[in-house]
């Protein structure tokens, strides 16, 4: 992981049935950096997750990050979650080396 450079080509935000939890401190540092106030973005943006334990971010219908942008990259990325701040230091899947290609050349 030492050598590990990010190539920001958002694989890891297309991940399928990927989620992203988001506490309290996430909703309100998001939500203050699209200027909309915390209830609407927790209305609009979040969802219960899948274990009951909690909110995710919503994901676009292929899987996506609501967030990416093909062209831009993570629209919040001064402000994203930490879990995906994290990637892949705290955290891989099983299937990161196959969908990270940065992961992928580390092998």
């Amino acid at each position: 992981m030492d050598g590990f450079k990010c190539r920001r080509c958002g694989a890891c935000c297309r991940i399928k049935n990927g989620i992203v939890r988001v506490g309290d401190a996430e909703i309100s540092r998001i939500a203050a950096f699209l200027s909309v106030p915390e209830a609407d973005f927790i209305e609009r943006e979040t969802e219960i997750a899948p274990d009951r334990a909690g909110l995710v971010l919503r994901s676009r219908p292929d899987g996506a990050c609501v967030y990416l942008d093909e062209e831009k990259g993570c629209l919040i990325h001064p402000v994203k979650p930490d879990k995906c701040a994290s990637f892949p230091f705290e955290w891989t899947n099983a299937d990161s080396h196959e969908v990270c290609p940065a992961l992928g050349a580390e092998k």
